[in-house]
C-alpha cells in the first residue's frame, strides 16, 4: 500500500451513499426476508406441485441480489425474476412490481454512520469539495429521496446518481469522471470513499482517483489490493486530510 501522504494533493472526496454514510445491509437483509417470504407464498398457491422449501428459495434470492447487485444491476424486479429463472418459474410484472414494493417499504429506512456526520463536518470545515456517487434505486425506489433524508445534504456539492440521467452505474467508470468534471477538478485530485471494494474502489482507481475502502467489519480479504487506502471507522480520515 503506498503512503498516506498521496492524499496531500485532495481537493474533493466523493462518497458512496449505502453502507458508507448511512446503513443500509441490515435493513436491506430484513427487506430480502420479507421478499422470500411473499415469494415462498406465491409458490405455494401458485405451483403447489413444485414443494419448493423457504430456505431454497432465500438462498436463491440473497445470493442471486447480492451477485447483480455487484454488476450494478440495480432494479429489484430483474432480481426477483432472476431467482425465479433458477427455479424454472415466470412471475407476472404485477407480482414483481409488489416484490419490489415490499423490499423498499423496509430498506428505504436508513440511518446515518455517525461517523460519517462527523467526517462530513470536519471535511467542510477543512473547505474540500464534497460529493456522492451512488447507483439508482430503480422502480419503485427513490434514491433521491433517501438522499434527501441524510442530515448534512447541505454540505454536499454534487450528487452523481448510476444508472439516471443516461450515466452509467458503478462500476462502469463514467459516473465518476462526470463527477470530477462537475466538482472542476482532475481525477489525480479526487478520491473515491466506499465500502464497496470493486464498485467504488477498483472502478474509482480504474477512472484515476484515489481510493478509500471502508471496511467497517473487517470482511474484505486481501483490502490493500482494491484501494489505495483503507480504513474500518470514517473517523480515521480525519488523520489524512
Amino acid at each position: 500500500m503506498e503512503e498516506i501522504n498521496i492524499f496531500k494533493s485532495t481537493k474533493a472526496i466523493f462518497f458512496d451513499f449505502d453502507n458508507t454514510l448511512v446503513s443500509f445491509e441490515e435493513k436491506s437483509n430484513e427487506a430480502l426476508q420479507k421478499v422470500v417470504e411473499d415469494i415462498y407464498n406465491y409458490l405455494t398457491e401458485n405451483y403447489p406441485s413444485k414443494k419448493i422449501q423457504k430456505d431454497e428459495i432465500k438462498r436463491i434470492v440473497f445470493e442471486t441480489s447480492k451477485a447483480l447487485d455487484e454488476e450494478g444491476i440495480y432494479d429489484r424486479k430483474i432480481w426477483w425474476q432472476s431467482s425465479l429463472d433458477k427455479l424454472g418459474i415466470k412471475a407476472e410484472m404485477e407480482d414483481l412490481y409488489e416484490w419490489t414494493q415490499i423490499y423498499w417499504s423496509i430498506a428505504s429506512n436508513n440511518t446515518p454512520y455517525e461517523d460519517a456526520l462527523d467526517l462530513i463536518e470536519y471535511l467542510k470545515r477543512k473547505g474540500f469539495k464534497l460529493g456522492i456517487i451512488t447507483n439508482s434505486d430503480g422502480e419503485w425506489g427513490d434514491k433521491k429521496s433517501r438522499l434527501a433524508k441524510f442530515p448534512l445534504i447541505s454540505y454536499i456539492d454534487i450528487v452523481i446518481i448510476g444508472g439516471e440521467n443516461n450515466i452509467k452505474p458503478k462500476p462502469n467508470v463514467e459516473p465518476f469522471i462526470v463527477a470530477c468534471e462537475k466538482i472542476g477538478f482532475s481525477t489525480s485530485s479526487c478520491v473515491m470513499v466506499g465500502d464497496d471494494p470493486v464498485k467504488d474502489c477498483l472502478a474509482s482507481r480504474k477512472a484515476g482517483l484515489r481510493s478509500i475502502l471502508v471496511d467497517r467489519n473487517g470482511r474484505v480479504k486481501h483490502a490493500e489490493l482494491y484501494a489505495d487506502y483503507v480504513v474500518r471507522s470514517l473517523k480515521e480520515l480525519e488523520e489524512i486530510f
